[in-house]
């Protein structure tokens, strides 16, 4: 009986050694590498696998769970338009510091499911137009270009209807988060005629935004006419103007006497009236709208009018002295 039992025990653990095993579970750990700012079609390779992120601008990546050293790379030379350059800048969720602006990361782990962010910087390329205060386009030749600053404190001089390249977006690492933010312009200057022609800092602009920037520089119109200082009659024949850079402009007067010198920016000017009998009549006029002025013209006739004036009371004096005299010589007498 004995014998029996033994032999019975001896069998079935023969059979549980001979029975199918189950499975042991194998982990699958995911990596998700997104993009700041969200881009499709930006390659990533990760341990030799290649993978582009999608419209959310993420890829991801998997593989069992281990302990080795994993690399994942990413390739920017295809991120370029007519229009946009995206450039690689920095890694966040990388694990290793000294690694945050390489373009291949070593050693990363396969033990849980992580995120790394891939932070790219953009530039624009963006046309300059000016126009007036009422919205007509200003000739190129009047101004040239203009100086913007941007808010990391940048200043740059841009050509006025010739496109250039301006940084849009610049990453931001901030409390371990890694994200994007548009990059803003501010108008310093806009150069006519060696004066700026617009109030620095009130007209601003996002690349990432406008690509086409147009910047209101107003232009005003003088009118000029003179008259005779002592006799109110017309005067002169013709203006000349003296501009900021030196440069002049002369005009003559029309048939209402007058004559209207246009598209002049804010800025002191030296108006001079010309082709008169008299002397030089000048005036500074600090210009800041459209206005008129009239300047005072002293003529010849006026210092004629002036020295017999003065020749008469002279005479006058002198008449009334000699019968001063006479009378207190007869008084005594």
């Amino acid at each position: 009986m004995a014998y029996v039992v033994r032999w019975l025990v001896l069998v079935g653990v023969v059979l549980v050694g001979l029975a199918p095993r189950p499975a042991v579970a194998v982990t699958t750990v995911t990596v998700t590498v997104r993009t700041t700012p969200r881009l499709a079609g930006v390659p990533f390779t990760f341990d030799g696998r290649t993978a582009v992120t999608g419209a959310d601008g993420t890829v991801r990546f998997t593989g069992a769970h281990d302990f080795a050293g994993h690399a994942l790379a990413v390739d920017d030379h295809a991120l370029a338009s007519e229009e946009k350059q995206f450039t690689f800048s920095r890694w966040a969720g990388q694990r290793d510091p000294d690694q945050a602006f390489r373009r291949t990361v070593r050693g990363l782990p396969l033990r849980r499911d992580y995120t790394v962010t891939a932070a790219f910087t953009a530039r624009f390329r963006v046309t300059v137009r000016c126009v007036d205060q009422d919205g007509r386009a200003v000739p190129r030749a009047r101004v040239p270009h203009v100086s913007v600053r941007s808010d990391t404190g940048h200043t740059q001089r841009l050509p006025v209807g010739q496109p250039v390249w301006l940084d849009g977006l610049m990453p931001v690492y901030r409390n371990s988060v890694l994200t994007s933010r548009k990059v803003g312009y501010a108008l310093l200057s806009a150069d006519a005629y060696g004066t700026n022609a617009v109030d620095a800092g009130r007209q601003r602009f996002q690349p990432a935004s406008h690509q086409e920037v147009v910047f209101t520089t107003p232009f005003h119109d003088l009118t000029v006419s003179a008259r005779d200082a002592v006799l109110g009659s017309v005067a002169g024949r013709a203006v000349r103007i003296t501009l900021p850079d030196g440069s002049m402009r002369e005009a003559t007067f029309g048939a209402g006497r007058e004559t209207t010198l246009r598209d002049l920016p804010h800025g002191q000017y030296e108006v001079e009236v010309t082709g008169g009998q008299g002397l030089r009549a000048v005036q500074q006029v600090r210009l800041s709208r459209t206005q008129s002025i009239q300047l005072r013209v002293v003529s010849r006739a006026d210092l004629a009018l002036a020295a017999g004036t003065a020749g008469v009371l002279a005479a006058g004096l002198l008449l009334v002295g000699r019968w001063m005299r006479r009378r207190r010589a007869g008084e005594r007498g």
